[in-house]
């Protein structure tokens, strides 16, 4: 655990971005765009059923940093460590791409954070992005109730003090590396079979632990 909050210490929001800002925001201005499309959903189990779409995903495209790829790639890899790591590394993955975000905007480049949601349908459209390098983070949570949770924290012998434990929200997150070129259009399936990172961000609040 240790090893990973060190590693997110170099999270901060005044973080040198290694993005060529001016390339993309002049190819927004030369109208050189393409569109990212995609749906997401979860597989259908049987062959007699339909695929069931997943709706409110939320969908971020940011210009791709090899710093925050690299970043988040190792939170992913120490996961793996212990159960400490992995119950930290959804959170973790999160507080990156929300310092990335802040970045961007403090550069001046709140115009390259381009957010939206999935349909009903699971389906969702990024429209007139500039031509370049992207990076899509895809992410959707589900809340598991208290009782479910703690029963949860207990097998996996997890014990926070001073805190109890009030439910959780098991998270699903998305990330494709993606070349948008003029006029192009990439279109992405994001199911439940291909989630980059799966993990659980804890609702706690003072207390005994019990």
């Amino acid at each position: 655990m240790l090893a990973l909050v060190l590693f997110l210490s170099g999270a901060s929001t005044d973080q040198a971005l290694d993005v060529p800002l001016e390339s993309y925001q002049a190819a927004a201005t030369a109208g050189a765009t393409g569109t990212v499309t995609g749906r997401v959903f979860d597989e259908r189990r049987r062959p007699d059923e339909a695929e069931r779409p997943v709706a409110g995903v939320s969908i971020t495209m940011v210009p791709r940093s090899t710093e925050f790829l690299r970043k988040v790639e190792e939170v992913k890899r120490k996961a793996r460590d212990s159960a400490n790591n992995y119950r930290a590394s959804a959170a973790s993955i999160l507080s990156l791409k929300a310092a990335y975000e802040k970045a961007l905007w403090e550069a001046g480049a709140a115009d390259l954070v381009r957010a939206t949601a999935a349909d009903d349908g699971g389906r969702f459209t990024v429209e007139k992005l500039p031509v370049g390098d992207w990076v899509l983070i895809a992410t959707h949570s589900a809340s598991i109730d208290k009782h479910a949770a703690a029963a949860d924290s207990r097998r996996r012998n997890i014990y926070t003090p001073g805190t109890r434990l009030t439910g959780y929200q098991v998270v699903a997150i998305w990330l494709r590396e993606i070349s948008v070129t003029r006029g192009g259009s990439t279109t992405l399936d994001l199911m439940d079979r291909n989630v980059w990172l799966s993990g659980i961000v804890e609702d706690r609040a003072p207390g005994v632990s019990r």
